[in-house]
């Protein structure tokens, strides 16, 4: 039932979408899906107290369904508007009303999404020319959030971003940004305000968090193949003092990211190196048994040779090795921790289209994730958390002009 309704869901959001169309010099119809095999072995408590290596997952899903209509009003004037569909079972709460003595009432529930999710990745509007500097644009809506390696990741690698995951900022988030590039093809620049909270929380999710985040990042390409950039965010989690009756939040977070991105690109060589410093800082915890500032800090360097001008096929050997170190928090706090995990990967680019880009890819990853037992929260110490996973994965992309 719930997918007749999620299909319901598609076809409105299709027919609302059809005007502009109609009104627009041209709009693109484009989407990508993941169909994933997933496969984990972690370390789990037997009976008799012992650890051992046990199967903890094993299945096929849908992890992510993209369908998305690129529109263009002018030659300045475009806008994106992408869904994003995937399979889930998990709960979501709701607010369930009644009206009893002419009082209008509310309660809050949990049910469960069963078979598929349904959330909006982008909504954005594109406005070229509006401010006069040459080659810039406003951008508003749901959008990219331009941090480190996160707004360009191709997914070359099944996992994401470092940033994305390691939880320092969204994919994509609600807000306002200037995009250009700099003269002669030197770089390029971003400065947004967003609400910080990401494409999933929206209206009374947003933990009533009234400031909002801002953001910087540059990139420069001082000679072709190389590039170096970084990006800056402050940002700020809940509020400092309640709604109800003003009182200290003790939970209220003050964030500075920092991303230090380089790149390179040579021949069949592309090299991408990142280091995130997240400084948080809990002005309001006065307990010495609680975190009352920590810096996070994460190391990623990912590799890429094309095998395609050496082999009859469309090659890819890819690999990452990821250390994100969050220790600085003290030691009774469950969410310190330093993990290591090191990926290894072969794509397989097929079915070129028309422009002889491959229309689909199969992806093959094996990682190893590790956590250093003397920097870690005893949960992550034991071992609980240390496990292998193989994902293999199959997309598939099309888009056609209407």
């Amino acid at each position: 039932m719930k997918q007749w309704k999620l299909m319901l869901n598609l076809i409105c959001i299709g027919l609302l979408c059809i005007p502009i169309g109609l009104s627009s010099l041209e709009t693109k119809l484009s989407g990508e899906f993941w169909g994933r095999w997933i496969s984990e072995i972690a370390k789990r408590k037997d009976s008799d107290g012992n650890y051992e290596n046990k199967l903890v997952s094993n299945y096929f899903s849908l992890e992510r369904g993209y369908l998305g209509l690129e529109t263009k009003f002018s030659e300045q004037v475009k806008g994106r508007f992408t869904v994003d569909i995937f399979t889930t079972d998990k709960t979501h709460e709701y607010r369930e009303y009644s009206l009893a003595d002419s009082t209008l009432s509310y309660s809050t529930k949990s049910g469960s999404i069963d078979g598929a999710g349904l959330k909006i990745k982008y909504a954005y509007v594109d406005f070229g020319g509006l401010i006069p500097v040459k080659d810039m644009t406003l951008t508003a809506g749901m959008q990219k959030v331009y941090f480190g390696s996160i707004y360009d990741w191709s997914y070359t690698l099944i996992g994401k971003a470092p940033s994305d995951e390691h939880k320092v900022v969204s994919s994509s988030d609600l807000g306002i940004t200037l995009n250009g590039y700099l003269p002669s093809g030197f770089g390029e620049y971003q400065l947004g305000i967003y609400n910080g909270e990401g494409y999933k929380k929206v209206g009374a999710n947003l933990k009533e968090n009234t400031d909002f985040a801002y953001l910087g990042n540059l990139r420069v390409t001082p000679i072709t193949g190389f590039t170096i950039g970084g990006s800056y965010m402050i940002n700020t989690v809940e509020r400092d003092k309640k709604l109800d009756g003003e009182i200290i939040n003790s939970s209220y977070e003050e964030q500075k990211l920092t991303d230090i991105y380089t790149r390179l690109a040579y021949g069949p060589v592309d090299l991408t190196g990142e280091y995130i410093i997240k400084d948080v800082d809990f002005p309001d915890v006065k307990d010495i048994n609680k975190t009352q500032t920590y810096t996070a800090t994460g190391i990623s360097i990912f590799p890429c040779l094309n095998l395609k001008a050496f082999l009859p096929y469309n090659l890819q050997l890819v690999g990452c090795y990821d250390i994100w170190d969050e220790s600085d928090r003290v030691e009774t706090d469950k969410a310190r921790n330093k993990v290591t995990a090191s990926t290894i990967g072969v794509n397989y680019n097929f079915m070129p289209d028309e422009t002889d880009n491959p229309s689909m890819q199969l992806q093959l990853n094996y990682t190893a994730k590790k956590y250093d037992e003397d920097k870690s929260y005893s949960d992550y110490a034991d071992g609980k958390k240390d496990s292998s996973q193989i994902n293999l994965q199959l997309k598939w992309k099309f888009a056609n002009t209407l």
